[in-house]
Parts: structure tokens; sequence; C-alpha cells
């Protein structure tokens, strides 16, 4: 009897200890909301180790990231927030009544279930989303099954492209109108392209069963992922833990060994978005792609049939796209300024490193009858061995007596710090190159010990929103020693350090210090800010470190010794003049802005109209503003006209594939570095240089006249 008593007790005991914690992992069950039968819906519950790991991220992440993050109620409030918008960033899923059911009782509670390692909320926040789904999903397709054309496209109604801030629908009612009209837009969308109506039937039926199948497929590692994302997140943009299964496709993306197209994307309001092109990759090679346009569909081969990927898991659309090296795969994409969806065919390609080593050419620009030689070393990213080949270009360069150097460092993601402090020591005198401040707020400096400058003369560098990490670090510290120009856009502002932790399931990368330029101010966030501004395709607002949710702010620490000149600040103001008076007159700097400013202006819309002829009548528009402004170039620099805009959009196919001559649009609509042209600068068989590089080359041209004239007035004195 006392055997049973004291097992009775070890048993309350063990309750304590585990199972009454395992009963507070339990979600509870979702109501049905008047949305109707969810079928085969499966209520998700976690996995046995996931509290484990749960807490080791909270505790690493307390214990050594750069932020220090207090979790209390208010940090609970907006890490709920964000899981929301991280399941449904349009807030077109779930209902007004399942966010205040929710919020009630989660609102203020997730900063102690994420302490104590518990995951209710983490589970009936994502089944939630996933039953809601599944019902709306049943919905369409069900709407769709009726026939597309009894849809009303002829109404005056607009639907809201961009509902990140938009109310969560007030019931199952208004949730279906709600999805109406995004019917509406899809048909219309596909439509607009000449896709036949049976296809389209076909596109929108398969867009919604691969969506119900993904969402009946779901297991608990995918519940998991999305709540340690929206956690992680809430710290910094950079901070994410990875499941074994998401670590090992960072680590193919981080060793760029995939077989594919060479870009970053990322998931946006249900489309896969390209953020960067990655530099001698076939997408970047191509000239046709650019941040923020939409992959909605996916081809194997030069005639496989297209795959819906709308709303489809960013790893299973990054995995469509990948294949082996000299396949071909085919891409639907819906361009970001709202133009015609296009089809841009791509051969997969293994990224070598000789596709991203640094290249240099000589630009020649005439000045009072006389002809001037300018260097151009490109430099896509930091590599181990990026210094010795930028040094054996700036001999090469040396050799052929250049007047100047312009190093454009335009798309230039980062990589190897020590190589771009190496490149710093390349221009001057050995000097510090960058300070780096940990979490505890010790301060190292680092920089490049040097037997003097390999090339000491007249120099620019040239950036632009897409010039990330090291390429900002070698920008800032060159412009703030008064060694070179810094011309183009302002860079993107990533100015932290990320380490990788190991815990008991897959990995955490999170951010252990920030990058201080040698003032003392920090590139985080706001990035270097060029002498001259050149417009940029790129909006800051949506690509860029303060477009992401949660970046670490700008800050300074002291500055530290360093060696610097205000010889260049002494010029800047003529230099500016210099080059606005000069564009304002030239054919090819100017097409360029007014393609950028077109462009521009159309994807700032975040309504489109519900009348297909009301958007036929947009696109037309929009097309014939393009061939007037292709047109007007054309006869500015004595070149025949377009006599369509077929034509016009024909000789762009044409550039962008090397084999026509074009009109320089290319370069045009992708900011003549935003996305990189046909072939890199400077690489064999492609003689183009943009209007920017141009520029740049004409402005280095004032400084170094600027600069005789100030000696021969100090001689003369």
């Amino acid at each position: 009897m006392r055997y049973l008593a004291l097992s009775f007790v070890l048993l309350v005991m063990l309750c304590a200890q585990t199972g009454c914690a395992a009963s507070e992992n339990q979600p509870a069950p979702v109501p049905d909301a008047g949305a109707g039968p969810a079928e085969g819906y499966t209520p998700l519950t976690p996995d046995n180790d996931q509290s484990q790991v749960d807490q080791e991220v909270v505790r690493e992440l307390q214990k050594n990231h750069y932020n220090k993050i207090k979790l209390n109620d208010k940090f609970s409030e907006d890490f709920f927030n964000a899981y929301l918008d991280d399941l449904d960033g349009t807030h077109s899923v779930f209902l007004r009544s399942d966010v205040q059911r929710l919020k009630d009782k989660y609102g203020d509670e997730l900063d102690d279930q994420l302490k104590n390692g518990r995951l209710a909320a983490a589970y009936e926040i994502f089944n939630t989303y996933q039953k809601r789904r599944i019902q709306i999903d049943q919905w369409a397709l069900e709407r769709i099954k009726q026939g597309l054309d009894s849809l009303d496209l002829k109404d005056d109604e607009s639907f809201t492209v961009d509902r990140e801030d938009a109310a969560w629908p007030a019931d199952a009612e208004a949730r279906e109108k709600l999805w109406t009209q995004q019917l509406e837009n899809q048909v219309i969308e596909l439509r607009l392209n000449e896709i036949d109506p049976d296809e389209i039937q076909k596109r929108l039926t398969q867009r919604y069963t691969n969506e119900l199948k993904q969402l009946r497929q779901a297991e608990p590692v995918d519940a998991f992922s999305v709540y340690m994302d929206a956690y992680t997140h809430s710290y910094d943009p950079h901070t994410d833990y990875f499941s074994p299964r998401r670590y090992e496709d960072f680590n193919i993306d981080m060793n760029l060994q995939l077989q594919g197209i060479g870009a970053e994307l990322r998931s946006k309001n249900g489309y896969a978005e390209l953020v960067r092109l990655i530099p001698g990759g076939p997408a970047a090679k191509s000239g046709k792609l650019k941040p923020t346009d939409r992959i909605i569909a996916v081809g194997q081969g030069k005639d496989g049939e297209f795959t819906d990927v709308i709303g489809m898991r960013l790893d299973e659309t990054v995995q469509k796209i990948r294949g082996k090296a000299g396949s071909y795969v085919r891409l639907q994409v819906s361009p970001s300024d709202n133009s015609q969806t296009k089809t841009v065919t791509l051969q997969r390609a293994k990224i070598k490193l000789k596709d991203q080593a640094a290249s240099s050419r000589v630009m020649h620009v005439e000045r009072n009858g006389e002809d001037h030689k300018i260097g151009l070393l490109t430099l896509p990213s930091f590599y181990n061995g990026t210094a010795d080949d930028v040094k054996k270009q700036l001999v090469k360069l040396k050799k052929q007596d250049v007047d100047g150097v312009v190093l454009d460092l335009r798309n230039n993601g980062g990589g190897a710090l020590g190589e771009a402090m190496q490149l710093i020591g390349l221009f001057m005198d050995s000097a510090p190159g960058v300070q780096i401040q940990d979490a505890k707020g010790n301060i190292q400096v680092l920089g490049d010990r040097n037997d003097g400058a390999v090339y000491s003369g007249p120099l620019a560098v040239m950036t632009n929103r897409l010039s990330a990490s090291a390429s900002e670090i070698v920008a800032g510290a060159l412009q703030d020693y008064g060694r070179a120009l810094v011309l183009g856009s302002r860079t993107f502002g990533k100015g932290t350090v990320q380490t990788l932790l190991p815990v008991s399931q897959g990995q955490l990368k999170l951010t252990e210090a920030k990058f201080y330029r040698v003032t003392g101010k920090s590139t985080q966030d706001r990035g270097v800010s060029p002498d001259i501004t050149y417009p940029s395709a790129i909006d800051p607002d949506k690509i860029g470190e303060s477009a992401l949710p949660n970046a670490l702010p700008y800050d300074t620490i002291p500055p530290t010794a360093y060696p610097e000149s205000d010889t260049l600040d002494a010029m800047l103001g003529q230099l500016k003049t210099d080059h606005s008076q000069r564009v304002s007159d030239d054919p090819d700097f100017q097409y360029l802005v007014q393609r950028i400013q077109l462009a521009r202006k159309q994807s700032e819309k975040d309504t489109v109209s519900l009348n297909i002829d009301t958007r036929r009548s947009e696109q037309h528009q929009l097309e014939q503003k393009m061939l007037a402004l292709a047109n007007s170039h054309r006869e500015a620099v004595g070149k025949s006209t377009y006599d369509s805009y077929k034509a016009f959009e024909d000789a762009q196919d044409a550039e962008a594939s090397g084999e026509g001559e074009g009109d320089g649009s290319d370069a045009a609509a992708s900011e003549a570095g935003d996305t990189l042209p046909a072939q890199n600068p400077g690489s064999p068989g492609n003689d183009k240089i943009d209007a920017y590089q141009t520029e740049s080359a004409n402005i280095l041209l004032d400084m170094i006249h600027l600069f005789s004239e100030q000696q021969d007035q100090q001689q003369a004195a």
C-alpha cells in the first residue's frame, strides 16, 4: 500500500514536471466561424524536441544578440502582430474574430510562452491560419469551377494590391467578397497577357489546388519555423533560426553551389520576389530581371508546361527553379513597374568565381577635342583573392596611362571583410578601414598594413542601393579619408555582423556586432550617402535595410585616428554644378532618368481597376509612354525610330541577349547597374558603357581639372 501511495506521489510529481507542460503545449481547437468545413485539415501539435529548441534560441538571443530586448508584455504584443503578419501578410485569410480571439488569449502571453518553452500559442495561431486558408482555397476552387465567365470584369471597382496595413475581413462573407476581387484581378492579369480562357481556368485551378496540397501536408516543423522566424526577426531582420532542412538550403546558397539562375528571393504577399541578382549568374546576365520583380510561374525546359507558384512555399519555388547546369528554365514574371507580364528563358549554370572576378577596361572620354582615358574597374563581390585580382587590374590600367580610375561597386552585396580591408590599402597607405563594436561594447579597429598604395591617382567609387556590407565599408572609408568621390545612390545600409551557433535541432544565425566607419558613424540603416547622387530605379522604401522590419538603428561611436583631406569637399559645389549642367543636355543620361521615373511612378500604385477595359487602356498608355521615350532618345542620338511598341520590345530582347543594337534601354530599365546588363561591363565581347559610368568618368575629369587649377593658383601665389 505504501508502495502504491509512493508511486502515486511520484506520478503526480512527474506530471508536474512533464505531463502538465505537455498539456500546455496542446493547441485549442479552431472554430469554424461560419466559413464552412475545411476538408483535409489536420491540426498540428508540437514535436517533442521543439520546446527545448525554443528555450535554447531564447537563451542564446538574450545572452549573445547585439540588440538587448526585454521579454515583457510590450514585446509580446509586437511579436503577436509580427507572427500574424508573417502568416497572413495580405490580411486576407484570418477573420477579425480570429484575430480578436487569439489576441485576448495570447496578446500579452507570448513572452512567457517563449521563456518556458510552451508552444500552445504558436500552434493554435498557425492552425487557425491553416484552417482558414483551406476554407478559402476550397471556396476559390468551387468559384473557379462555376466558370470564370461568371466573374464581372466590367465593373468599376478597384482592388488594393498592397494590403499590409489593411483591416482583416469582418467575417466569412466579407472575406469571400475580398477573394472574389482577388480572383477577378488574377483573371484580368492573365487575360492581358493573351492567355486563352481555358488555360486561365487550368492555371488558377492548379494554383489553388497546389496551395491546398501544401496546406494539407504541413508538418510541425513548418509551424515551428514560422513561429521562430517571427521571434528571431523581432531582434533584427538578419537573425534566423534554421531547421536542419533550411540550414542545408542556407549552406547551398552561401557556397553558391546551386545549379540555378543566381538570384536571391524572398516571400512577400504570396509571391516569390527577386531581391538581388548574383553577379555572373544567368538572371543577371539576361538583363531582363530586376529586384522586386515577382515570379508567378515556372516552366521546365524551353517548352515545358508552366507551374503556377503564387502562394507556393518559397523553398518549393526555389527547388523548381534550381536544376542541372546547362538545362533551361522559363519564368513568367510580373514586373515591379506593373507593366505587362513577361516570359524569361534562362539556362541554368553553376556560378563560378571567374563570373564574379574583378575586371577592368578603359573608357575614352572626349573633352575639348582631346581624348582622355579613364579606367573602369568593376567588382561584383568580395571573394577570397579579391585584393590580388584588383591589384593586377590596377597595374594593368596604370600601364595604359589612365588619367583616373572609377571603381564600380554597384550591385556588390559584400563578402570577405579581410579582402575589403586589403582593397582599401591598394588606394592609400596603411590606415584603419572599419570599427566593429560587439554586444558588450568592445570596439575593434581593422585595417590594412601595407608598403604603400598601388594606385594613388584620381579615384571615384560608384554605388547603388544594392551595394551592401563590405562594399559600403570600402566606399565609406575612401569617402571619409577624402581619397575618393562616391557617385550614385545611397547604399543598402547593412552594417551588422552575424555568426552561426548550433542548437540541438538546426542552427541559429544571430547578429553579434555592428560596423562603424572610421568617423564613428554607422553604416547600419543609413548606408553611405554619395557625394553626387544619380536617380535610382530601386525604391529605398522597398529594398534596403531601412525597408526591413526591426532593423537595428543608426548610431555613432567615438571616431578613431585616421588620415583625412578636405580637398574634395572644397571642390564638391563646383563638381555638382558642372554635373547638373552636363547631364541636362545628355540624351543617354536623360533617357535613363526618364525611364526610371516612369517605372517608379508605376510601381508606387497600390490599387488597380477591376474593369478589364480600363486595365487594357492603362497598359496601352504605358506602352505608348515607353515607346515615346525610346523614340525621343533615338532621335536625339541620330537613330531611326521604332514604328510600334512590338518593334521596341523585340529590340530590347535582342539587346539583352547580345544579338542586337537596342537603344540602351536595357541599361536604362535597370538603372544602368541596379541589375547588370547582358554581360558584366569589361567582360570579353561586351563593349557597352552605361550612361552612369560615362558620367562618372566625366565627373572624375572635372575633379582632375579643378585640382590642376588649384595647383596652378598655389604655384602662382
